[in-house]
């Protein structure tokens, strides 16, 4: 038996704990490895969570309770021949529906009386009338900047002042504008104009009767007055129309398409304003894109954005 020398006892001695030290380094990169890859694998859960969260996130979408006035309103607002909701206004704000991923419209029929109880009672959050602007109406609901249409209004005169076609002509004939309801549309679209032209201001009057708006024809033409402003839709379905019951009087009057009253959806002051003005801005886009105009002459028959294509 060889004899081990105390020189290669030594060497033995620390080959093995270079063989200790290499384990034991084997052991803590292995350690480490796991532990990295363990940190990988939560990252990527992490990063393959954040588009789900993100996309849930996205799918949180704002219902509108949209009201609108059913039967009366047409083609403004009303059903097609299956009952679906249609109509201008419809129309345009189902482009809006599509253009935000975030505000969803519910459309909902109902009377003219019960859309306005419903937005005080929080059953509706938008209400389509038709509605014209008055400050009484924007102090106590909201209104997108944007009007969404426009109302034709007529200057109907008897038939020996058929030259008169315009405020202008009426105050330059020295004639008076039939009274108008109180607090109306109309009132404000006549104030505009005084406004616009203080050295031609035409004397205004109001009355509180509800049934009288902008004036009556019979009126007019036993000389009460000299002119009334009509909304098309009610001239169109009362005297033109061959069935209005003021079809008879069509003879003895001139009417001519002279301005427009800008129309607006309402909301209830109890929805975010921010909503409201993304409503507004995506009405915006839709004139500007020119499909509003399109979308007028289909259910119109003309332009509600250009009185050249009134007849």
């Amino acid at each position: 038996m060889k004899k081990i020398t105390a020189k290669r006892l030594i060497a033995t001695l620390v080959a093995a704990t270079s063989m200790v030290a290499v384990v034991g380094c084997g052991a803590q990169d292995s350690a480490a490895q796991v532990q990295a890859s363990e940190t990988q694998q939560d990252t990527a859960k992490e990063e393959e969570a954040a588009p789900a969260a993100e996309e849930a996130q996205q799918k949180e979408v704002t219902v509108i309770r949209y009201a609108y006035r059913s039967p009366g309103l047409w083609p403004t607002a009303g059903e097609d021949d299956q009952g679906n909701p249609t109509g201008y206004d419809i129309e345009v704000l189902k482009i809006v529906d599509e253009a935000l991923d975030d505000i969803e419209f519910e459309f909902i029929p109902t009377s003219y009386d019960d859309c306005y109880v419903g937005l005080e009672a929080g059953n509706f959050d938008a209400a389509d009338t038709n509605a014209f602007y008055t400050p009484e109406r924007a102090e106590q609901y909201y209104l997108t900047e944007e009007n969404i249409g426009q109302t034709v209004l007529y200057l109907v005169v008897s038939k020996e002042n058929a030259d008169i076609k315009s405020f202008e002509d009426l105050y330059d004939r020295g004639k008076q504008l039939a009274p108008i309801k109180a607090g109306n549309g109309m009132y404000y679209v006549a104030e505009a104009y005084n406004d616009a032209h203080p050295d031609k201001a035409l004397e205004l009057r109001t009355t509180d009767d509800d049934t009288y708006v902008g004036g009556g024809i019979e009126e007019l033409l036993a000389g009460k007055y000299d002119a009334s402003i009509w909304t098309k839709n009610k001239f169109d379905a009362t005297t033109l129309a061959e069935d209005g019951e003021l079809h008879n009087l069509l003879g003895d009057i001139s009417y001519t398409a002279f301005d427009v009253a800008k129309t607006y959806p309402v909301f209830s002051r109890s929805v975010d304003y921010e909503i409201v003005k993304k409503i507004s801005d995506a009405i915006g886009e839709v004139k500007k894109s020119g499909k509003a105009s399109e979308l007028a002459q289909e259910f119109y028959g003309y332009d509600i954005f250009d009185l050249s294509t009134v007849n």
